[in-house]
């Protein structure tokens, strides 16, 4: 089989750590049951967070409490660099496998159960009699220690408890004009912590399987906020599609001047449930945007489906038309099929005059990156 663009070899692993630990508390054959469930639901874990994979070979049990899937991925000029993309696949196997595990153990065992998903880079070939030794100092290196995973826990539920959350605001501006039209809610946890990043925030909150409620304590946060701002300007809330089938967030949320802005962090899966969900908001005055498309998880398939008021292009898919020119006419016409379906266009990401100049051919609505303003505490909004 052969590709147009450059490919490489991963092998996605998902490991339950603690087994010893789990059998002492309940008993080998209880643990065992829960790891067959694990089996038999892993598999469309693994189907959803592996759908843009060029290629992939069906859910392995390697081990006792670890699976794997070898996978092949080719790289495409106009998305996210491959980095990004194996990211995006390790933190929604994480998240998944992490709210999956919750589940058959039960939230009484969580203090014992630490699960891990692993994107590896497969060496030359390597043998099938070999590939599990292989694989066992790589898993060991990305093992969570369950005093880790106890204080990181902890750590995440007094954020939440004590509100600590720190709301940012982050301009979102005409193209044209650069006039402010709105602001992005973003999240940081606590100044100077080990947690104040955004990335190790959420990451801490998807191992620790808080990641709805980490997630819905933002949204609630920012939208406290909402009624600071003049009628004029609108604030875009972040929320994946499992807070989205929330019906008490969803209330809240569906006002005028919010935005909800579907994240791009899993795969996109009961597409007319949330079709429901989003309609639901827009006859309140709500309306739709589609983080990072072109990257991830939010494709040209995903605005058909969701059918988004604003299309917010990936920072990466803006990062490529600086790089190759040439992208250029690929990216107009992506724009035209979302115009198409009445769609507002938001450039993310525009951090040059450069850039701002090199998007200006393709017209975009609305713009937001660090060139018309990073974002700042909300605090600070005047």
């Amino acid at each position: 089989m052969s590709y147009p663009h450059f490919t490489a070899s991963y092998i996605l692993v998902v490991d339950v750590r603690a087994l010893a630990q789990l059998d002492n508390v309940m008993g080998k054959t209880v643990i065992d049951t829960a790891l067959g469930e694990l089996n038999q639901r892993l598999s469309e874990i693994f189907r959803k967070v592996l759908a843009r994979a060029h290629a992939f070979k069906p859910l392995t049990s390697n081990r006792r409490g670890r699976w794997s899937a070898y996978f092949i991925w080719s790289d495409n000029p106009l998305a996210e660099d491959r980095a990004e993309a194996l990211e995006v696949i390790e933190t929604a196997a994480q998240r998944l496998v992490s709210q999956l595990a919750l589940e058959v153990f039960g939230g009484s065992t969580s203090q014992w159960t630490a699960i891990v998903a692993k994107v590896l880079s497969l060496p030359a070939a390597p043998g099938v009699a070999d590939l599990d030794a292989w694989m066992e100092p790589q898993m060991q290196a990305a093992k969570i220690k369950t005093s880790n995973l106890d204080h990181l826990r902890e750590t995440i539920e007094s954020i939440i408890e004590n509100d600590s959350i720190r709301l940012m605001l982050q301009p979102i501006v005409s193209f044209a004009d650069r006039k402010i039209v709105g602001f992005e809610a973003l999240s940081r946890g606590p100044l100077a912590s080990e947690l104040e990043q955004a990335d190790k925030l959420f990451s801490a909150a998807a191992r620790t399987g808080l990641s709805l409620e980490l997630e819905k304590a933002c949204a609630l946060k920012a939208l406290s906020w909402a009624n600071r701002l003049s009628s004029d300007r609108f604030l875009a809330i972040n929320l994946s599609m499992p807070l989205l089938m929330d019906t008490e967030i969803r209330s809240q949320l569906s006002r005028p001047g919010i935005i909800v802005e579907i994240t791009e962090h899993l795969p996109i899966d009961r597409a007319v449930d949330l079709v429901s969900a989003l309609q639901e908001l827009r006859n309140h005055g709500a309306r739709i945007a589609l983080d990072d498309t072109g990257c991830g998880f939010a494709d040209a398939a995903a605005v058909e489906i969701l059918r988004p008021d604003i299309v917010k292009l990936c920072i990466t898919v803006i990062r490529s038309a600086r790089r190759n020119p040439q992208v250029i006419s690929q990216l107009q016409q992506i724009i035209r099929n979302f115009r198409a379906l009445e769609a507002t266009i938001l450039a993310e990401g525009v951090e040059t005059e450069e850039e701002w100049r090199i998007l200006s051919p393709l017209e975009p609505d609305l713009a937001q990156g660090w060139l018309f303003g990073k974002a700042f505490p909300a605090e600070k909004l005047s």
